[in-house]
């Protein structure tokens, strides 16, 4: 293989891993074959990919699609890697295959999210759903999601200690892990009066169960996952195929119906405003749809109107 650089030691790999079945690609022939540049970006995901708690540490006959998808779902806040992960996978895998080193293909189904338009947004009552009839630890992710509108790596790491008040409003001291900004997020009352009802598990709001340490980006998604695709109640939600980023866009649409400006609902959310309008898209386009459509009516209400009152006043005379 070629020499880049770029790999810094790391732990031992046990064999029978997928983490072993990485190695053993970035040590064949088809990945030095590979232009340097490609092979950079390839490892950058693949280093990712190969951490234990990510899709590394697990068996060769226990990785399948549904857990590289939720890998795949971690990485939606960065379209542009998501999709490199997902060539880089599909390598991986093409690779193993023919070399009997793993025993059925992972990559089947799989896909990744659209870099212009991300993952649609849920509507208010599958929030209502998974609220009600998910997993607690998860139904309060949903809860944050839908109310901070902060990306799912920024939720796994917010704590007690980051709430602070100002002008007597709760709100949430936000560091975005993707961009760098700081950002205090306000709470709505909603929310307040929630997260009064909530254990608390100091130091993170979020505590992965039944073990109780603190949640990854990764543990998210493929938790999520594995109970919205389980759990009878959420059925609605696994045929929609909705994952914790589209929660991001359903704040922005609450915000947008609620009479936010763009600019507003950007400055709240620590969004850009062409994100806030990408997001908002579907919300404006149904409003106007709505507002077309009721014009639309009124007109033939008043059509149908005129032509009762002509052809009385043709009776009468």
């Amino acid at each position: 293989m070629q020499h880049d650089g770029s790999r810094p030691k790391t732990a031992r790999i046990a064999a029978g891993t997928f983490a072993a079945v990485i190695r053993e690609y970035q040590r064949g022939p088809t990945f030095a074959a590979l232009a340097q540049s490609t092979q950079r970006i390839y490892n950058d995901v693949l280093r990712i990919a190969e951490r234990e708690e990510a899709l590394g540490g697990l068996g060769v006959t226990v990785i399948r699609p549904a857990l590289v998808q939720a890998f795949l779902d971690g990485l939606a806040e960065t379209p542009g890697r998501q999709k490199i992960a997902r060539t880089a996978l599909a390598a991986v895998q093409k690779f193993a295959l023919v070399r009997d080193l793993l025993p059925y293909p992972i990559m089947t189904g799989t896909y990744t999210v659209s870099t212009d338009g991300g993952h649609e947004p849920w509507s208010f009552d599958q929030v209502q759903l998974a609220e009600r009839h998910a997993r607690p630890d998860l139904a309060q992710v949903v809860t944050l999601a839908v109310h901070t509108g902060q990306r799912g790596s920024d939720i796994v790491r917010m704590r007690w200690s980051d709430i602070e008040e100002q002008d007597g409003r709760q709100g949430i001291n936000v560091i975005q892990q993707k961009t760098g900004h700081r950002l205090w997020v306000p709470f709505t009352a909603e929310l307040s009066a929630t997260l009064t009802t909530w254990e608390r598990n100091p130091p993170f709001f979020l505590i992965l169960k039944p073990n109780r340490t603190p949640y990854t980006r990764e543990h998210l998604s493929w938790h999520w996952n594995e109970e919205r695709d389980t759990n009878p109640a959420l059925v609605p939600l696994s045929e929609a195929g909705l994952v914790i980023h589209g929660l991001r866009a359903t704040a922005v649409v609450r915000a947008r119906k609620a009479g936010a400006t763009v600019l507003e609902i950007a400055s709240m959310f620590g969004m850009t405003e062409p994100t806030v309008a990408r997001y908002s898209r579907l919300a404006d386009q149904r409003d106007m749809a709505m507002a077309a459509v009721h014009r639309l009516d009124r007109t033939a209400s008043e059509r149908v109107r005129e032509q009762t009152q002509q052809t009385s006043f043709k009776t009468r005379a």
